[in-house]
């Protein structure tokens, strides 16, 4: 079974990651997207369900070439999609178990040059905030739990209105923890242009584009940025010669704050609506639990996690018409891709403030007492990963027509994929100050390091025989 979709249907809903944009557009193919985290909201993908015990994912096949992932593709650049399910994708042999996705992306056409210029502005908003209850019917909810117990109340009548009419805030907070902490609307846009063309002996396509997400929170330390180009050309060197050469490049950047959404959701859900999120002088406001405030620790006051991916992805084939038999020709493909990740991890201490409730100073102002959360002083993790792959194929193809209605097709072919990978990480804490974010200003004591590589290989043969008997 096989199902395709233009690259023209999947533009028509924009999104920053185009797993997403096939959401809804194969048949047979479930889109579930459990995370909306810029930078991290990729969709898990299954052809017909889960078929094996291990990863259900499919073989994500890109102008050929096996192993490419689909997530930060640029839309722009996709000619179509397609879903190879059942026998249709038994040439890509066990990597297959699960259905193969195959994206081709746009080639250039003879004719005069053509340029595409487009933009997209758009918004993310939840879909679903909880309410929570305000800090009046919080606290006389306390007193009847209180009452049940067999206790007596803690709160009066008179504070609970007071929280109820909010007309001292420094004492009597009614805080919306969710709304504090979430805007609206998260900004996203993407911006691409594209040139085309060519002549009988070359064609092009070229193509650059930017994409940026913001996160929900207010004053986000959470964002994504994300810059691409590709360029494929196609030509001819005679009659019975063609070529094609690909090169995409791309560099990805996510920001985040140092404490996961996980434990931002854990922190909201803790929030009690008669504390302060910040005090009315603009200040932080005290701690939830833990030195956790998750109006702060959403912001880039904890420090930030920046993560850079480079990615060059090439491609370089060679099409040989035999002529001395019809209907035979030879190919190969030569592929490499390079990946480096870099991921820095900078954490610092941060303030909060607190209040006793009856300490004012001489301008009768409550006085606020600094604390200090999270370590005693700033501590660095840095990664660093090289990885590149290798895949080199060729192709022998011959289809004839033995008469009127019988033809004969054959395919057969040989491919091998190497890769090799080397990963470095290196911890330090103890540094004497947050102006410095590098290794080499930690301090010596419990410092730590490690590193490993590893390596991959792959040899495939595979064939294919069509017989076509058209009776008459």
């Amino acid at each position: 079974s096989v199902s395709d979709v233009k690259g023209e249907k999947l533009m028509a809903a924009p999104s920053v990651n185009f797993s997403n944009s096939i959401t809804g557009r194969l048949p047979g193919v479930v889109v579930v997207t459990r995370s909306g985290e810029p930078g991290s909201d990729g969709s898990t993908i299954r052809i017909r369900g889960s078929n094996t015990l291990g990863d259900n994912s499919p073989l994500v096949v890109v102008d050929g070439i096996a192993n490419r992932g689909l997530e930060r593709l640029n839309a722009s650049d996709i000619e179509s999609v397609t879903v190879l399910k059942d026998a249709s994708a038994a040439i890509y042999g066990a990597r297959a178990a699960n259905g193969v996705i195959l994206i081709t992306t746009k080639r250039g056409k003879k004719g005069e040059p053509v340029v595409d210029i487009t933009y997209n502005e758009g918004f993310s908003m939840p879909t679903v905030i909880p309410e929570s209850v305000d800090a009046a019917t919080y606290l006389e909810m306390l007193n009847e739990i209180s009452v049940y117990a067999g206790q007596t109340p803690k709160y009066s009548d008179e504070e609970i209105q007071n929280y109820r009419e909010g007309t001292d805030p420094w004492k009597y907070p009614n805080t919306d923890w969710y709304g504090e902490t979430f805007q609206n609307a998260a900004a996203q846009r993407s911006a691409n242009v594209s040139i085309s063309g060519g002549q009988d002996k070359l064609t092009y396509f070229i193509s650059a584009g930017t994409q940026f997400q913001d996160g929900i929170y207010k004053k986000s330390a959470t964002n994504y940025k994300q810059s691409n180009f590709r360029i494929n050309l196609d030509g001819n060197l005679s009659q019975h010669v063609k070529y094609g050469v690909d090169v995409a490049a791309r560099e990805q950047n996510r920001n985040y704050p140092t404490r996961s959404a996980h434990d931002v959701f854990t922190m909201l859900r803790r929030g009690k609506p008669n504390m302060h999120a910040y005090w009315p002088n603009g200040k932080n406001g005290p701690d939830i639990e833990y030195g956790n405030n998750p109006v702060v620790v959403t912001t880039n006051q904890t420090g930030y996690d920046r993560n850079k991916t480079v990615n060059l992805e090439t491609k370089a084939n060679l099409e040989i018409k035999l002529p001395w038999i019809k209907g035979l020709s030879v190919s190969g493909n030569a592929s490499l891709d390079w990946q480096f990740d870099n991921d820095k991890r900078w954490e610092v201490p941060w303030y909060l403030y607190s209040w006793d409730g009856v300490t004012y100073d001489a301008n009768n102002v409550p006085v606020l007492v600094e604390g200090k959360k999270g370590f005693t002083s700033p501590e660095l993790e840095q990664e660093m990963e090289d990885a590149k792959r290798i895949t080199l194929n060729g192709l022998l193809n011959y289809q004839t027509t033995i008469s009127e209605n019988h033809n004969l097709k054959l395919l057969l072919g040989v491919e091998k994929i190497t890769g090799e990978s080397m990963e470095f990480s290196a911890f330090r804490k103890y540094f004497v100050s947050d102006a410095i974010d590098e290794l080499f200003a930690g301090g010596d004591a419990e410092k730590t390091n490690s590193g490993s590589s590893s390596s991959e290989a792959r040899m495939n043969y595979f064939g294919r025989f069509n017989y076509d008997f058209q009776a008459k």
